[in-house]
């Protein structure tokens, strides 16, 4: 069975990219446009979360406090992306499993989401 990836990011175009990218390599995608999505997670019940940190609604480091938090969802890993300057003190305080600087090269991307994915089954 493929491993789904839930993506939040409120820049469509990069989103749709992303998920581009992530079909190609086999992977199931959604996606959604705001932080408002523990319930997108908990319904897609994905493999891994990838979330901008700058979203129009809030920060989704917020999401990411949420995700660890919930008992259905605190397994997920969380990727953190940001063009943030100290995006890896913001993704250890939210408890994020990994973070990503925007901009990021694609195969960045899917390097970070496979070491992530590869330990399940």
């Amino acid at each position: 069975m493929n491993k789904k990836i839930f993506i939040v990011e409120d820049d469509a175009d990069l989103s749709e990219a992303i998920q581009l990218i992530l079909k190609g390599e086999g992977y199931q995608t959604a996606a959604s446009l705001d932080k408002n999505s523990i319930k997108g997670v908990i319904l897609h019940m994905p493999d891994l979360v990838l979330v901008d940190n700058k979203l129009k609604d809030g920060l989704g480091s917020e999401l990411c406090v949420a995700i660890k938090n919930h008992p259905l969802t605190s397994h997920i890993p969380v990727i953190l992306i940001s063009g943030y300057a100290n995006l890896s003190a913001i993704a250890r305080e939210c408890g994020a499993d990994d973070y990503l600087n925007k901009p990021f090269e694609m195969s960045e991307l899917i390097e970070t989401v496979g070491n992530h994915l590869k330990h399940l089954v």
